[in-house]
């Protein structure tokens, strides 16, 4: 069950967009989508590399975390009240472009040359397929720490 959507809630509802509020789907889908959206938010905390000289010196702490400011990871339907908001806002979003996509197809379904074949698949409850700019409400509340390389 979602932490963050509550599909019984009338004010959590007006938030989709209207014509997908009755969907046979909507909670199957609510709950994938928020457990994807929290799961693009994890992160190793604390895992560093440096070195000094010729000693090599790592984090000690493999735990993985949710990086959100204000996230709860014990209770996290106790977590701030401005990042449930901005969870609820972007699932609302997320919920509704992935919805009102869910039947159509999405180009071809399956090409094979020879030995190679490639499927193009519908739109999946995956932040690889939601809309551009789908985590603008979280940029705020964004604590993972950037990678980059030289």
């Amino acid at each position: 069950m979602a932490d963050f959507f509550d599909t019984s809630a009338q004010s959590d509802l007006d938030l989709l967009h209207s014509s997908i509020r009755n969907h046979s789907e909507l909670d199957n889908v609510v709950d994938r989508v928020e457990h994807n959206v929290i799961d693009h938010y994890k992160q190793r905390k604390q895992v560093y590399h440096t070195v000094t000289g010729k000693e090599n010196l790592y984090g000690t702490s493999r735990e993985i975390e949710v990086m959100l400011l204000g996230y709860d990871e014990q209770t996290p339907v106790d977590s701030d009240a401005d990042l449930k908001e901005a969870l609820k806002y972007t699932i609302a979003d997320i919920v509704s472009y992935v919805l009102r996509t869910y039947d159509r197809q999405s180009g071809v379904e399956s090409i094979q040359q020879g030995k190679r074949s490639i499927t193009y698949r519908r739109a999946a409850s995956d932040s690889r397929s939601w809309q551009d700019g789908w985590s603008l409400p979280l940029r705020n509340f964004d604590e993972r720490t950037p990678l980059y390389g030289i």
